[in-house]
């Protein structure tokens, strides 16, 4: 199991720290390639409760439905390029890109599917 790409500002007034980061505990590729995001937060920025999946859906950053390479994935930028979290107040928002809909045609696009989008989840 990898986490990779970690995003952790304290929560301005609470000092709540938040850590979302990519994770393939969910890879049913047996390769890594399919990532989820999670969350862990700590009160005092040294003991962390349990993390939290965010996502939805999980993503494969490597192939589509096994057809490698594929013109839906942008192989020059790096998963997790635009990953972070913002935080206010005890109500956190992961924030991430993935490719789960690499499949599903772009309104301009006829030879490919659509590529990573950002995507947010609210966490109180």
């Amino acid at each position: 199991m990898d986490r990779f790409n970690t995003g952790s500002p304290p929560t301005r007034f609470t000092g709540q720290v938040n850590v979302s980061y990519y994770d393939t505990r969910n890879d049913t590729t047996g390769a890594g390639f399919m990532t989820d995001v999670y969350l862990s937060q700590s009160a005092d920025g040294q003991t962390f409760g349990s993390s939290v999946r965010v996502s939805d859906v999980s993503s494969n950053e490597h192939d589509c439905n096994g057809t490698f390479p594929c013109d839906s994935i942008n192989y020059g930028n790096q998963q997790g390029d635009y990953e972070g979290v913002a935080a206010y107040e005890g109500v956190v928002h992961p924030i991430w890109t993935d490719s789960r809909r690499n499949q599903t045609p772009g309104p301009t696009c006829a030879t490919r599917g659509l590529m990573e989008e950002v995507f947010t989840a609210t966490v109180k």
